[in-house]
C-alpha cells in the first residue's frame, strides 16, 4: 500500500528516500528549506515500560503563518508514511495554501523506521529482531507524544490540532482521531483504505476490487483509448508464451530493453510480469491532471523529469486500435511502449533493470506480514474482472514468503475490527476523500458515516489529489473537496 499504501506501489529503500529532502521543490512553491527541523526524543517502546531505550524522530516545522499571540491558534499535524517526511513537506500543498488563512503552525513528523527516524540506526530494517518496534500502534504513541511536547514547548495546551495524511498517513491521521481523541479534534483522510481488511458485519474485504479500478481507468469511460483494456489483457498470454523457452526470453528481453543478461528463467519472467503490473498500478494512482514528480522521483532522482498530464491515458494510447486480436509481437512492442511513460520519463534509459524485490515495498511489506497493513501486491488478480493474468492469492504461498523473508508469519487478523459500524458509532470528526481513478478507493469510505464523518469523492481524482499544491488544471471535484475540507477544519478548530 499502501497502501502510499505512500501508500505508494513502489515504496524504496530508506537510503534512496533519504536523500528526498535535498531535492529542490517546484519554483514558487514552499518546502523542506522553508521549514525548520528538530529531532524528538522518542521511546523505542510506548508500551513496555522495562524498554528504556529512546531514539531521535525528525520533525519539522514552520511558523511564518501563525499567530504565535493566540493560544488557540490551530495547529495542522502532518502524519508521516512510509516514506522520508520530506516527499510530503514538499507535496503537501493544501496546508500550505491554507495556514495563511488559518493563522497556523505547520508540523510534520516523520514515521518511524523511514527516512532519517531510525530507532536503531542503521541496523533498524535488517531484520524482524530490529524491526519488532515497526507498527502503527507505536507510530501513532509517536505521533501523539510529538503533539503533547509540542504543545509543552510552545505554552499552547488548549491549541487545536487537526490530523492530516494522505494513503497510510491517511490512516493515521483517522485513526489518530479515534485512538486518541485528546491530541486531535479531527482529520483529514485522503485516500486511506482503512476499509481494506476482512470487516465486520457489512462485508468482506474483495482484494480484487483494487486491480478493477485499475482496470476501469483503462476504460473509454476514463479518459483512455477504447482499445487499451482489451489489449492490455491480450498482451499477457503472449507475455508469458515467450517465456517458456530459451528464445522467447531473449526475444522479451529485447522488446523490453533489458539490462544485462536479460530474462534467463521463469522467475525472471514473473519478474517482468509484476514490474508491469506496476506500471500500471503506479499511473492509476499517480493519474493526476498536470505534470508531476511525485512519484516519478523514486526512479529518476531528478526533481525536473515529470510525468505527463494524466500518465494512465498516456501509457494507454500505446494501445490504440488493439484488439484480442492484435499480433502477440505487436502487443509486447505496445506494451513495452507504455512502460516507457513510467520508467523512462527521463528520456535517457539506455536499458531497464528490474528489481530484485518483486514486491517493490521494502519494508513496508514487514507491516504486511506482521499486522496485514494493505499492500496491493498481494491482492487477487484474474484477468477476467481486471485487465491482468490468473494470479489468486494464497495465503499459504504468503506465510511461506513472510517466515523466509522475515521469520515471522502473517497475521491472519489484526485491524480487522475496522468496519463502517465500528467508525460511525466510536469516532466523530474525520473527512475522508477518495478520487475516482485511484486504487486504493476500493478500500476507502465512500458514504457519510454521520454528520461528523463525511465521505469525500473526488470525479477525475488520483492518489489524494486534495493534498496537493493547486493548479490551473485541477477539475472541479478537487476545488470542492478542498472547500469542504477547509470548512470542516474550520469548524473543528472554532473559526
Amino acid at each position: 500500500m499502501p497502501p502510499t499504501l505512500l501508500l505508494l506501489a513502489t515504496t524504496v529503500s530508506s537510503g534512496l528516500l533519504a536523500r528526498l529532502g535535498r531535492v529542490p521543490t517546484l519554483a514558487g512553491r514552499p518546502g523542506v528549506p522553508n521549514t525548520t527541523l528538530s529531532w524528538h526524543e522518542q521511546q523505542l517502546d510506548h508500551f513496555d515500560f522495562s524498554e528504556r531505550r529512546v531514539f531521535q524522530q525528525r520533525v519539522f516545522t514552520f511558523e511564518g503563518f501563525w499567530d504565535k499571540t493566540n493560544p488557540s491558534a490551530p495547529i495542522l499535524f502532518y502524519c508521516g508514511n512510509e516514506a522520508n517526511v520530506e516527499l510530503y513537506v514538499n507535496a503537501t500543498g493544501l496546508m500550505w495554501e491554507r495556514a495563511a488563512s488559518l493563522k497556523a503552525l505547520l508540523v510534520f513528523a516523520e514515521h518511524r523506521y523511514y527516512g532519517e527516524s531510525l530507532p536503531l540506526g542503521a541496523e533498524s530494517t535488517k531484520n524482524a529482531s530490529t524491526l519488532r518496534w515497526l507498527t502503527m500502534e507505536q507510530a501513532l504513541a509517536d505521533y501523539a507524544e510529538v503533539i503533547y511536547q509540542l504543545k509543552v514547548d510552545r505554552g499552547v495546551p488548549g491549541a487545536p490540532v487537526v490530523a492530516i495524511g494522505g494513503s497510510y498517513g491517511g490512516m493515521l491521521a483517522a485513526w489518530l482521531r479515534m485512538h486518541y481523541p485528546g491530541s486531535v479534534v479531527g482529520a483529514i483522510a485522503a485516500s486511506a483504505p482503512i476499509l481494506a481488511f476482512d470487516g465486520l458485519l457489512t462485508r468482506a474485504w474483495d482484494d480484487n476490487s483494487y486491480w478493477r479500478v485499475v482496470s476501469a481507468d483503462a476504460s473509454l469511460a476514463a479518459g483512455s483509448e477504447a482499445g487499451c483494456a482489451p489489449g492490455v489483457r491480450a498482451t499477457w498470454p503472449a507475455l508469458f508464451a515467450r517465456g517458456q523457452t530459451a528464445d522467447g526470453r531473449a526475444a522479451l528481453s529485447r522488446t523490453f530493453r533489458l539490462c544485462g543478461a536479460g530474462l534467463r528463467t521463469d522467475e525472471d519472467v514473473a519478474r517482468l510480469a509484476s514490474w508491469l503490473l506496476n506500471l500500471w498500478d503506479t499511473l492509476a494512482m499517480g493519474n493526476f491532471p498536470y505534470r508531476s514528480n511525485y512519484l516519478v522521483f523514486q526512479q529518476t532522482q531528478d526533481p525536473s523529469v515529470t510525468l505527463p498530464p494524466w500518465p494512465f491515458r498516456v501509457a494507454c494510447a500505446a494501445f490504440a486500435g488493439a484488439s484480442a486480436t492484435t499480433s502477440a509481437d505487436a502487443l509486447l512492442g505496445r506494451m513495452a511502449e507504455a512502460a516507457a511513460v513510467l520508467y523512462n520519463a527521463s528520456g535517457h534509459a539506455a536499458c531497464y533493470d528490474l528489481p530484485d524485490d518483486p514486491s517493490f515495498d521494502g519494508i513496508w511489506d514487514y507491516q504486511y506480514c506482521t499486522e496485514r497493513l494493505p499492500q496491493e501486491t498481494y491482492f487477487s488478480i484474474n484477468g477476467v474482472a481486471d485487465i491482468f493474468w490468473p494470479r489468486p492469492a494464497n495465503a499459504s504461498t504468503i506465510s511461506q514468503h513472510c517466515l523466509a523473508k522475515y521469520g515471522v508469519d502473517r497475521k491472519g487478523r489484526w485491524v480487522a475490527a475496522t468496519s463502517e459500524i465500528g467508525i460511525a458509532t466510536s469516532a466523530s470528526n474525520i473527512v475522508f476523500s477518495n478520487g475516482e481513478y485511484d486504487p486504493w478507493r476500493s478500500g476507502g469510505v465512500l458514504a457519510n458515516l454521520s454528520t461528523t464523518l463525511l465521505a469525500v469523492d473526488i470525479k477525475q481524482g488520483a492518489h489524494h489529489l486534495d493534498l496537493m499544491f493547486s493548479d490551473p488544471a485541477d477539475p472541479p471535484s478537487v476545488l470542492a473537496a478542498r472547500e469542504l475540507e477547509m470548512a470542516a477544519i474550520r469548524k473543528w478548530v472554532g473559526l
